[in-house]
């Protein structure tokens, strides 16, 4: 036997032995074990999908600990001198928050002001192996790291014995990013939507010998985001309410997979065109708050930047690099900049997307210049098509 082979086999032993002592640990049923993405392909998001710099000027900066939002205001009301019980009387207390589902569409509703709940969701990220890659408090938006989630990973005999040593060499080749958006209520509280993206590694042949990895867009998943949307709802619980006995794991799965259930429900969108065939907006059949939720999802999913938003006027201003209008403008720069600069990224332009309400019953969106006026790029009718495609 070759003498490397017998080594390793001797040094996997006691391994091997003490891993099946615990396979019952290791056959967990956690549906979440995040890694941050760092040690295989290199995860080049393609240009439509590419977030834009943002200003930091907005970030709320990250909480040192985690703080129980009771805890805090006992200290605090210890601190100048009020009575504590008078101050728990003031506090949330029970369920201040609660999972809707409208259709297809979930979110968490809180009865507390986004200032409030801001933290908190801060702090979630964390809780669940999860770090923010962008955090923006003037409109509202986190979005997390691209991460590997190893809960996906084969839980065989041969993992189940070695994988604590030989770990590095498993990979899902999937890595997912969360996106969440507060937005302030109607009645003063805090709706909360989470979204789920994805990528792929596929492998590609290039020269015919020599094959690479690339990383494509992958799907959105409605039970990561049924998981993520149950365990903030459970966690915002839990802050204001620290004795409330947690869900059962039993529970806690039946809780998601329900979420999570796909409903078939009545297209309520179409996209409309001109005489030329050319998309020029789209026709949603709800009014205009259903709508909004709806499209907002939408540009979540698509994983635009959004850049601002305004929902008393009806509008998000968002970035998104098309494919050939980026290889158009590297054209438009001629040849010998694109020789020397080919790596010079091509700014990702501005667009309006806007929501006109019909009547009380009807909504219609238009895709524009960041000036208002109609696009002048020529990738209005995609977006279109895009956002008609997740809205249905």
């Amino acid at each position: 036997m070759n003498t490397f082979v017998r080594t390793g086999l001797i040094l996997a032993l006691p391994v091997a032995l003490s891993a099946c002592s615990s396979l019952s640990d290791t056959f967990s049923q956690e549906t979440i074990q995040y890694e941050t993405s760092d040690s295989r392909a290199p995860l080049e998001i393609p240009p439509d999908l590419n977030s834009v710099p943002v200003s930091d000027r907005y970030a709320v900066p990250s909480r040192p600990q985690t703080v129980w939002a009771s805890q805090q205001a006992q200290q605090e009301a210890a601190q100048s001198g009020a009575d504590p019980a008078q101050v728990s009387q003031v506090l949330p207390v029970g369920e201040v928050a609660q999972i809707i589902r409208e259709g297809n569409n979930r979110w968490i509703h809180v009865n507390l002001a986004p200032e409030q709940v801001w933290p908190i969701v801060q702090d979630f990220w964390n809780t669940v192996g999860l770090t923010l890659s962008r955090q923006d408090a003037s409109i509202g938006v986190m979005e997390t790291n691209w991460a590997e989630n190893r809960a996906k990973l084969p839980q065989d005999i041969i993992r189940a014995t070695l994988g604590k040593v030989i770990d590095m060499v498993y990979s899902t080749g999937e890595r997912d990013q969360y996106r969440a958006r507060l937005e302030r209520s109607e009645t003063g509280g805090t709706d909360i939507f989470i979204t789920h993206r994805s990528m792929v590694e596929v492998v590609k042949n290039i020269s015919g010998d020599n094959d690479t990895t690339v990383w494509q867009p992958g799907p959105s998943d409605p039970e990561m985001e049924a998981e993520m949307i149950t365990r903030l709802s459970q966690r915002i619980n839990a802050e204001f309410n620290p004795r409330a006995v947690a869900a059962s794991k039993a529970e806690h799965a039946k809780q998601v997979q329900e979420l999570a259930q796909y409903q078939a429900v009545e297209s309520l969108s179409q996209l409309e065109s001109g005489a030329d065939g050319v998309a020029t907006s789209i026709y949603i059949k709800e009014g205009y708050e259903r709508a909004w939720r709806r499209v907002a999802l939408a540009i979540d999913r698509m994983g635009f930047t959004v850049e601002d938003r305004d929902r008393s006027r009806g509008f998000f201003l968002v970035r998104y690099l098309d494919e050939e209008y980026e290889e158009d403008q590297r054209a438009k720069q001629g040849f010998w900049k694109n020789v020397f600069s080919r790596d010079t990224p091509v700014d990702a332009p501005q667009y309006a997307i806007y929501l006109q309400q019909i009547s009380d019953s009807e909504t219609r969106v238009h895709v524009l210049g960041p000036d208002g006026k109609a696009d002048t790029t020529g990738v209005a009718p995609k977006i279109l098509t895009l956002l008609s495609e997740q809205i249905r």
